[in-house]
């Protein structure tokens, strides 16, 4: 009987590199929670270690001098306490004025016939486009006790010396920032009132209920469970905000945790209170993580609060009959407040060759030269190449990182995803300005240990900014890639496809609105957010323009920073038409 062989249908060499792949396969995830890991862990530990040194300077420090020195003086000498009052009051008054005028705008674009409905739709998220601190500074300019155009306006119209409104107050504070959380309120509350079954409410209607107790005991209650978390969600975002108590308060000593972390590394003439700066950074970061632990717990059981059924229906619209041109007019103002009103006064002062009140002189002495002189300064080319290369690099990681963490999440049974998950998430607890303080002291010890020469260059900015905006961009990654079926996967597995191929011709096509909409997102907070760098920012070698605006502000040139700030929310506003052509949310993708 002849000898049979079975031919093994993979030879030597190709069982190798299979055996090398799978190898690759299990060890890649270890890899990927190991340095996200650090990302994240490494700049808290350099926190709170430099809140314990006794040492004045980062790079002299040492285990050997360490205490509680610095706790207790920022307790009883900065007065944290205050700061801590300060603080609760602004996020609160803040967060109640951006929810309820975030609410009121959803509910007329989804629930009334307001008309223009789509034209608000629309506009409202654009003022995500218009940077923090060019926000504060117009209110600034309109609304500054002395010299603010409508004070000026108003004390010689009636002839009083008293100011129609401060803006350097807690009350101006709250308003600023308020207008500032509604976009992003709104976006998020939008789906919220679309998704309510209107036969609640009819049923509530045809028992005799009135429409205001109807929306009382129905509609509110079963928006509340969402509401709330909105609300923490945007509470978390106004105590990470710089900008605007940093051009409102800081001028006049109205210090909340943001500004008060800062002013204690910033004062000219004397050696910067690192150690009691790291010390307030804590308590900072402490709230803010109790703040995140509500936040997490409450999104983890909304499934409780389900208020979307299997059947199909239409949402019911109420009939606003004579209100609906006050609701118009009502909504037009916000997007006149928020979005034309900065870039108008911001254009006026571009075009001045000295601050002073509007008036016909003025305007017929209009002078593009602040757009000449900015142009023709070498430090303005230098920090605009040092912000493009930021935006891009970190746009770019951000996609990519994000994209790796949601595959291991969503689509693995790796047993450390849900460690990852909670990792990705953590970045968004730690304040912007908190997390630039702790990779000063990371750098500072890694270039003293190394001898390289990594702090004060661009791309600490980078891992900065990525560290900073990854909890959003994985959250969104992850939604999306939950939508296509794991049957496409599974065929090109099948097939033979390495997972670079699958990544490419699978997940690429389908999830590029996801793709794109994180980009553009993470590139506009790239350009628009300044606390970070104001702490790491070295010069010219990392000066971006955020920094620059704020230095040239602070030096009261404040021609140059209108001209700066009308070319940058151009082009803040043509990323937001991006984003809105995009989308975040992959919708192609859904139902693959």
């Amino acid at each position: 009987m002849a000898n049979t062989t079975i031919n093994d249908p993979l030879s030597a060499p190709e069982q190798d590199a299979k055996a090398g792949r799978n190898i690759i396969a299990r060890l890649f995830p270890w890899a990927v929670l190991i340095i996200v890991g650090a990302m994240v862990i490494a700049p808290i530990f350099s926190l709170v270690a430099g809140a314990f040194s006794l040492s004045r300077l980062p790079n002299e420090f040492s285990l050997d001098a360490l205490g509680f020195d610095n706790f207790y003086a920022v307790w009883v000498e900065q007065r944290i306490d205050r700061v801590i009052w300060n603080t609760a009051i602004y996020v609160t008054g803040a967060t109640i004025f951006g929810i309820t005028t975030a609410a009121v705008l959803a509910w007329l674009v989804e629930r009334s016939d307001m008309p223009g409905k789509t034209w608000i739709y629309a506009g409202v998220p654009l003022g995500i486009a218009v940077p923090g601190i060019l926000h504060a500074i117009a209110w600034v300019l309109l609304l500054s006790p002395r010299s603010g155009f409508v004070n000026r306006a108003w004390m010689d119209m009636t002839g009083t010396r008293e100011p129609l409104f401060d803006i350097y107050t807690l009350g101006g504070l709250i308003f600023a920032e308020g207008l500032r959380l509604v976009p992003v309120a709104f976006l998020m509350l939008v789906p919220l009132m679309r998704s309510m079954d209107p036969s609640l409410e009819e049923a509530a209607a045809a028992s005799g209920a009135s429409p205001a107790r109807t929306a009382k005991r129905v509609t509110l209650a079963l928006l509340l469970p969402g509401v709330l978390a909105i609300s923490i969600f945007q509470a978390i975002t106004a105590i990470e905000n710089f900008e605007v108590p940093g051009v409102l308060g800081m001028p006049v000593n109205l210090h909340v945790f943001s500004t008060r972390v800062f002013n204690l590394i910033d004062n000219i003439g004397t050696i910067p209170a690192f150690g009691q700066a790291n010390a307030a950074a804590v308590f900072y970061l402490a709230i803010a993580l109790v703040i995140s632990f509500f936040y997490l717990r409450l999104v983890r059981h909304s499934e409780r609060y389900s208020i979307i059924t299997g059947k199909g229906y239409t949402p019911r619209q109420v009939r606003l009959g004579r209100w609906r041109k006050p609701a118009l007019a009502l909504a037009l103002l916000f997007l006149f407040a928020t979005i034309v009103l900065p870039f108008l006064v911001l254009l006026y002062v571009s075009l001045l060759n000295y601050l002073r009140p509007p008036s016909w002189e003025a305007i017929k002495a209009f002078t593009f030269k602040n757009y000449v002189t900015v142009f023709n300064q070498p430090r303005v080319a230098r920090t605009l190449f040092n912000t493009i290369y930021v935006t891009l690099l970190t746009a770019t990681t951000v996609t990519i990182v994000s994209f790796v963490i949601a595959y291991i999440i969503v689509r693995t049974r790796f047993a450390g995803r849900y460690a990852l998950d909670m990792l990705s998430f953590l970045p968004h607890s730690i304040p912007g300005i908190v997390l630039g303080l702790s990779l000063f002291w990371l750098f500072m010890q890694f270039d003293q240990w190394t001898g390289a020469s990594t702090f004060g260059s661009i791309y600490v900015l980078v891992i900065g900014f990525t560290i900073l905006f990854l909890s959003y961009a994985v959250r969104a990654m992850s939604v999306a890639m939950i939508q296509v079926h794991p049957d496409l996967e599974d065929a090109a597995k099948l097939s033979g496809a390495a997972p670079w191929r699958i990544a490419l011709r699978i997940f690429g096509p389908l999830l590029m609105p996801t793709l794109v909409g994180i980009w553009i997102y993470v590139a506009m907070l790239s350009v628009r957010f300044i606390s970070l760098p104001l702490i790491l920012s070295q010069g010219g070698s990392n000066e971006v323009l955020g920094v620059m605006i704020w230095s040239l502000w602070d030096n009261g040139n404040i021609s140059s920073v209108g001209a700066i700030g009308i070319m940058l929310m151009s082009f803040m506003f043509a990323l937001a038409l991006g984003l809105r052509l995009f989308g975040f949310s992959g919708q192609r993708a859904g139902g693959v």
